[in-house]
């Protein structure tokens, strides 16, 4: 199953620039596992794809991302993704 992650960022928090380094090195460990599939920057937050078994799955693998570790993400909606056209379809 597809799961859409939107992250939500703390606007409070100045240190982002920090962090970015290890959430990126950690995307990139789940990504070529083929548990991410997307992800980027939008507005005040991020939009993440990943590949996972279920709900619970999907929520674990985000909830150790130094991001959601160090308090940057405030929030993140979850919910399962059908694909209807594209590359995941």
């Amino acid at each position: 199953m597809i799961y859409a992650a939107l992250y939500t960022y703390d606007p409070e928090r100045t240190d982002i620039h920090d962090v970015r380094p290890a959430h990126r090195e950690y995307l990139k460990g789940l990504y070529e596992d083929g548990s991410l599939l997307a992800s980027g920057p939008r507005g005040d937050g991020a939009l993440l794809l990943v590949s996972a078994t279920d709900e619970t799955q999907a929520r674990r693998l985000l909830d150790d991302d130094p991001f959601v570790t160090s308090g940057i993400v405030s929030h993140i909606d979850l919910g399962e993704w059908t694909v209807v056209y594209g590359p995941w379809s």
